[in-house]
């Protein structure tokens, strides 16, 4: 048998076994489970519509189903101290309005995202590192019957044209926003019911915490500072959960406070606290009846050029809406932030004209000479951090590219 030609790349040998992450969690008393179970089945699996009309209805709705809660609870466990019966009402609290077994991992610092696979499949980034979580449901029904109430409390749908649905919550943790990804599992290979949550601070994380955790150093907030009030664009680029979202956050607050922000996304993840010139819009699609209306980056940014907006921000450029970003530059002068995924800096144009060649005809070479008409920053994330930063510096008639100068690079020693 002939010999395998090859120079090995790997340093380490492969290792197939997954890391676990073991929450703080109320639901892992074997004891105060089986009396929350008792309470739940009393409460909520006996009175279905009523736990919807809860979910669905008035604070004085959720107060009568609270007290029916609390009065089983005295009644059946007239010997549990008071700290115990509090934590047993909580734990129903959070399973018919909240987060139920999740709420550890929602209210964990340390957490960033959170997939439910399966009653029993939880999985989680934490730190930047996947792991599977030590933690489930009680059984497939009980998965099934919170996911629905997810989607009831959200107003998402569970019929077959609603099978991928998204939202935020921005109201129901003191510390995060949420955005809620679900896949009903008539879209799902395993048929079962899908949800991913990306955790969002509802407290923007400082520049010093960004620099203790690498993401950047004092001379790259200086740069950042400096082509901001230079009148750059920016495009930053990484996989999904790289940081690009959490730098643009932050960048969006160092925009001079006289000029004025329009700000597009798909979820709710880029908000100011600070600027007074900014004003936030995302997608959303209206059903009534058998006819649907949807409103979409691209609507948003259209309209947008009819008012006074200095910087247009989209959130996550992957489609059409791509092509604002070479038109808005070369008809009004009006900059651009924005993220995308690619797998490097110089890499991200062309992802963005591929993007924008979704609904226009032009030429990929006349789309990225555009982006010469005003000063551009490229930056590259990975790990939460970032690993290049290129800008762009004219265009190359004979080689038909763009031309780059490198301001930095992770991997070449300065």
């Amino acid at each position: 048998m002939k010999r395998l030609k090859y120079e090995k790349k790997a340093d380490k040998l492969l290792e197939l076994k997954s890391l676990e992450y073991v929450p703080d969690s109320i639901y892992q008393d074997e004891k105060m489970n089986q009396m929350f179970l008792q309470l739940k089945a009393n409460i909520c699996d006996l009175n279905p519509a009523l736990v919807t009309k809860c979910i669905t209805g008035t604070e004085q709705d959720f107060i009568m189903l609270m007290n029916r809660a609390r009065d089983f609870v005295a009644e059946n466990f007239a010997g549990l101290q008071a700290q115990d019966q509090r934590r047993l009402l909580e734990m129903f609290q959070q399973c018919v309005f909240g987060y139920y077994v999740l709420t550890p991992l929602i209210e964990s610092k340390e957490v960033s995202d959170i997939k439910v696979l399966d009653y029993d499949h939880i999985v989680v980034k934490a730190n930047g590192e996947r792991y599977v979580a030590n933690c489930r449901f009680f059984d497939q029904a009980d998965y099934k019957s919170w996911f629905e109430r997810i989607l009831r409390i959200h107003r998402l749908g569970k019929s077959e044209e609603s099978a991928l649905g998204h939202c935020t919550d921005r109201k129901g943790v003191k510390d995060f926003y949420l955005r809620i990804d679900v896949q009903l599992s008539c879209v799902t290979s395993t048929e079962k019911n899908n949800i991913h949550i990306r955790k969002m601070p509802k407290t923007k994380l400082s520049w010093d915490y960004l620099k203790e955790n690498h993401m950047l150093d004092d001379e790259m907030i200086a740069y950042l500072n400096d082509r901001i009030q230079s009148g750059y664009g920016f495009l930053i680029s990484g996989r999904g959960g790289s940081g690009k979202s959490t730098l643009l956050n932050n960048m969006i607050d160092l925009i001079p406070f006289n000029q004025s922000i329009l700000v597009s996304q798909e979820s709710d993840e880029l908000y100011s606290n600070e600027h007074p010139q900014i004003q936030f819009e995302h997608t959303m699609t209206v059903r009534r009846n058998e006819a649907v209306t949807e409103f979409t980056l691209e609507d948003e940014l259209r309209l947008g050029l009819l008012q006074d907006i200095d910087n247009f921000i989209i959130g996550e450029i992957k489609g059409g809406e791509a092509l604002y970003v070479f038109t808005t530059a070369m008809s009004t002068g009006a900059r651009f932030f924005g993220t995308i995924h690619s797998n490097n800096a110089a890499s991200s144009v062309t992802r963005l004209a591929q993007c924008a060649r979704y609904i226009s005809d032009y030429p990929m070479e006349t789309l990225e000479e555009m982006l010469t008409v005003t000063p551009f920053v490229l930056i590259h994330m990975s790990h939460f951090s970032i690993d290049e930063i290129l800008e762009i510096d004219g265009w190359d008639n004979k080689s038909k590219r763009l031309v780059f100068q490198e301001v930095f690079n992770k991997g070449v020693k300065q």
